[in-house]
C-alpha cells in the first residue's frame, strides 16, 4: 500500500496500462503466494513482488525518460 501511495502522491495515472499492468504483476505475485526457487532456496511473497515490479517497470515500453 505504500507504493500505491507514493504513485498517487507523485501523480501518477494508475489506469494507463502500463501502470495497470506493473500494479497487477505485483499484486498477483505477492498476494497469489507465486514461488521461484529450488530445492534448497525459493524466492516468493513480496520479496518476488517487489523483483517482478522492478524487471516489468525496466522491460515494458512507454516509461518517462529523465531529462
Amino acid at each position: 500500500m505504500v507504493g500505491l501511495n507514493l504513485l498517487v502522491k507523485a501523480g501518477e495515472n494508475l489506469l494507463e496500462p502500463r501502470n495497470l499492468t506493473i500494479v497487477a504483476l505485483v499484486l498477483v505475485t505477492g498476494v497469489g503466494g507465486l514461488s521461484v526457487g529450488t530445492a534448497d532456496w525459493a524466492l516468493k511473497g513480496i520479496g518476488l513482488a517487489g523483483i517482478i515490479g522492478v524487471v516489468a517497470n525496466l522491460l515494458l515500453p512507454g516509461r518517462k525518460q529523465e531529462a
